[in-house]
């Protein structure tokens, strides 16, 4: 193999200067409880107990675990939704030091395969989908997945592997700029979009929080909604129910929501091989 996959090297507590950061540790207080919680696979992430609560930390993972992120977009997207309450609250944040994020820590359930296909569950997450995209937008440039796709490839070229031959891109690349240049016909007004609506990022609490805004964008709110079939296609069945909830059930008919659906799919399957990880084509 032409390029391996990095060892998955893992801090197993947060530096001193990230931890003075949390309110209460200032003066550089050992935490009253540290753990290192599983999650996805691109951050470090803690939940940190101090005299004034408790928070989690996270850190930026290896710079080949997160192709794609922004810290800056991020941040501004995310503040947005945490000031509305629909993202935890955040405590303090520094893109530049290693991606440091700091947000008040939920307690709750992650979902799991099986929320995608329960319709109760699927409303609630229409209804979190609805609130968010009603918010006023900040001024950051406008989803461009040609140009994010484009990114991946050179990273892709940068270090391809023996098992990935050049001609297993072509075909889908060139159906993905063709459904990236029909999308402007069908996009409506932009929104803030969560863009990775994996079961790791949703937390079933005090009420369902979006977590992890690190594919977070400024776009057409039926993305959000292309995400969801393109990660858990056992949802498709119960599309209307989703749509329904989130205020996209007359958008979300027609070819306009297929286009999108494929988009994510192909920018998941040049996100992993990105990453040297092995993907099947979409």
């Amino acid at each position: 193999m032409a390029a391996q996959i990095p060892a998955a090297e893992r801090l197993n507590a947060p530096p001193a200067w990230a931890l003075a950061c949390v309110p209460g540790l200032e003066r550089g207080e050992p935490p009253r409880e540290l753990t290192r919680l599983a999650g996805g696979s691109v951050n470090e992430v803690f939940r940190v107990d101090s005299p004034r609560g408790r928070f989690l930390l996270r850190l930026n993972g290896a710079a080949w675990r997160r192709p794609g992120v922004d810290r800056g977009r991020e941040l501004t997207l995310q503040r947005v939704a945490a000031a509305a309450g629909i993202s935890p609250a955040i405590v303090h944040a520094n893109p530049g030091a290693q991606g440091l994020l700091i947000t008040e820590y939920q307690e709750g359930r992650l979902w799991c395969e099986q929320d995608y296909e329960q319709v109760p569950a699927l409303r609630r997450l229409g209804e979190r989908l609805q609130a968010l995209h009603g918010l006023s937008p900040p001024d950051v440039p406008e989803f461009d997945p040609w140009s994010v796709a484009q990114d991946y490839v050179r990273q892709i070229n940068n270090s391809r592997p023996s098992w990935l031959p050049p001609e297993q891109l072509v075909e889908p690349l060139a159906r993905l700029q063709r459904t990236c240049a029909a999308l402007g016909e069908t996009s409506s007004a932009a929104s803030i979009v969560h863009g990775d609506l994996a079961q790791s990022n949703l937390l079933d609490g005090s009420q369902l929080w979006l977590l992890d805004w690190e594919y977070a964008q400024r776009s057409d709110p039926l993305m959000d909604l292309a995400c969801v079939l393109a990660y858990y296609p056992a949802a498709q069945r119960h599309g209307a129910e989703l749509a329904a909830a989130a205020g996209l059930s007359a958008a979300a008919q027609g070819e306009g929501l297929a286009q999108r659906v494929y988009i994510y799919r192909a920018l998941a399957w040049l996100w992993h091989l990105a990453r040297g990880e092995r993907s099947s084509a979409p």
